[in-house]
């Protein structure tokens, strides 16, 4: 099975972050492309309640804040980040492959202060 480039859709989370969403044949398992740089969310945390993200870093650097702690991230890198775990990133110039398990939708996730 191929899934082109052609089939992606572009999605503008936030004025930082453009994700390339890759249509998957099942709801077990997500894939896309992020395009991160600054501070994601703008402000807050985030939280999917629901996916695992597993997230390879193709290019560029920054930090992630899980919780409670801090990872410094650079090309190469992988970063997990579990259900119910509220995180944000600061990035600069940060491309993400991200595989989530089930697959990710917006209504998974919440805006925590």
């Amino acid at each position: 099975m191929l899934i082109g480039k052609g089939r992606r859709k572009k999605e503008q989370l936030q004025k930082k972050a453009i994700v390339w969403d890759y249509p998957m044949p099942s709801e077990d398992i997500g894939f896309a492309v992020q395009e991160l740089n600054g501070r994601v969310p703008d402000s807050g945390w985030m939280r999917n309640k629901i996916c695992n993200e597993l997230c390879f870093v193709i290019k560029g650097k920054g930090i992630v804040f899980v919780e409670s702690e801090k990872y410094e991230i650079n090309e190469g890198d992988v970063f997990i980040i579990s259900p119910g775990k509220k995180s944000y990133i600061v990035a600069n110039g940060l491309k993400i492959l991200a595989v989530t398990s089930p697959n990710w939708y917006a209504e998974q996730c919440e805006s925590v202060e």
